[in-house]
C-alpha cells in the first residue's frame, strides 16, 4: 500500500498545476472524499466530466446518491467502496449512457487511512460499438444479416442437445433456390443480391423466433427447427416454405418467379452431429431435385 502526504496538502501546494491539468485533460476526472460511513462526496470534477456527466459546481460536497439514483448510484457506490476496502485500483465498465471505462484509485494519508478516491473515466462507446460490429460480422452473413456457418454450428449443437435430452426432434432443412444462377446471370448481380435478401426475409417469416435461418453461401440456406414434437409439424413448415418461395418477386422493373428445393434431416432419427445432419440433408436435397424441384424431401 502506498502511503504519501495528505491529498489536501498536495492540492494546496500544487493547486495551479493540478488545475491546469484537470482543465485540459480529455478524460473525465473525479476526486471523491471518503466519508465515515463509506459514502463519497465530490471534491474535484474536471470540465470534461462536467460536460459528459451533466454535472455543475453544485455537485461539490454532495454524495453520489444526491447526484444519481437507482442502479447507477448503486454501482458507483459499490465500486468506490471496493477500491477503499481492497486498497488498490479497481476498474470497471458501465453502460448506462453509452459505455464508460473507469479506474478508481484509493489515496491514503500518512496514517494509512484511505481519505479519497481518484477516478479517471474514459468514454469507450465508439470502441465498444466497433467491437460489437466486428463480433456481429464474425457470426452473420453480411448480405442478408442471417447467421453464418459459425453461428449456425453453435445453434445446431444446442438443438441436438435439446432434442436428445428432451426427447424431441430437431430438423435441419437444406434450402436451395432453384435456378438462381440463371436469374443472377440474366438480370445482374444486384438483382441477384436483392433476391437473396428477399429469400432470407421469406424464410425468416416462415419459422418461430426460437428457430434459426442461416445462409451457408451462394443461394444455399439452412432452416433449423428446434424442439419439434412431430414429423407432420415439420412437414407443414417445409410445405409453407415451398409455397412462399413460389410467390412472384418484384425488384424495380424486374418481375419473375422462383421455386425452392428442400432436403430435410432429423435429429436424432437420422443423425446426432452437425456434419451428419448436413450431409444427410444434402442427400435429401438432391432427392428433391431429382423429383422435379419445387418440393421437399425428408432423408430416407
Amino acid at each position: 500500500m502506498m502511503i504519501g502526504r495528505d491529498i489536501t496538502t498536495v492540492i494546496e501546494q500544487y493547486g495551479p498545476i493540478l488545475s491546469h491539468f484537470f482543465e485540459h485533460v480529455s478524460d473525465m476526472v473525479f476526486l471523491m472524499k471518503v466519508e465515515e460511513d463509506l459514502t463519497f462526496t465530490y471534491v474535484i470534477v474536471n470540465p470534461a466530466a462536467m460536460r459528459t456527466a451533466g454535472l455543475r459546481e453544485e455537485a461539490y460536497g454532495k454524495r453520489i446518491d444526491d447526484i444519481y439514483s437507482g442502479e447507477k448510484a448503486a454501482l458507483l457506490n459499490s465500486k468506490y467502496r471496493e477500491a477503499v476496502l481492497v486498497g488498490k485500483p479497481v476498474s470497471f465498465i458501465e453502460g448506462f449512457d453509452g459505455y464508460e471505462e473507469s479506474i478508481l484509485t484509493p489515496i491514503f494519508n500518512a496514517e494509512g487511512e484511505c481519505t479519497h478516491v481518484f477516478s479517471v473515466t474514459r468514454d469507450i462507446t465508439e470502441r465498444k460499438r466497433t467491437e460489437e460490429k466486428l463480433h456481429y460480422m464474425a457470426y452473420h452473413d453480411i448480405l442478408t444479416g442471417l447467421p453464418n456457418r459459425r453461428l449456425l454450428q453453435e445453434r445446431i449443437e444446442q438443438a441436438i442437445e435439446l432434442a436428445i435430452e428432451g426427447g424431441t426432434l430437431a430438423a435441419l432443412m437444406y434450402v436451395d433456390c432453384d435456378k438462381f444462377k440463371s436469374v443472377n446471370d440474366s438480370r445482374g448481380h444486384d438483382i441477384g443480391d436483392e433476391l437473396l435478401q428477399g429469400v432470407a426475409k421469406r424464410l425468416s417469416n416462415c419459422v418461430r423466433e426460437v428457430d434459426t435461418v442461416a445462409r451457408l453461401g451462394g443461394d444455399e440456406f439452412i432452416v433449423l427447427l428446434t424442439d419439434m414434437t412431430s414429423i407432420s409439424e415439420i412437414e407443414r413448415i417445409a410445405q409453407r416454405v415451398v409455397d412462399v418461395m413460389q410467390q412472384p418477386w418484384k425488384f424495380r422493373e424486374h418481375k419473375f418467379a422462383t421455386t425452392a428445393s428442400i432436403g430435410i434431416a432429423l435429429c436424432p432419427l437420422h443423425a446426432t452431429t452437425m456434419s451428419e445432419l448436413l450431409s444427410k440433408a444434402d442427400i435429401a436435397l438432391y432427392q428433391a431435385k431429382n423429383r422435379g424441384r419445387n418440393c421437399f424431401q425428408i432423408y430416407t
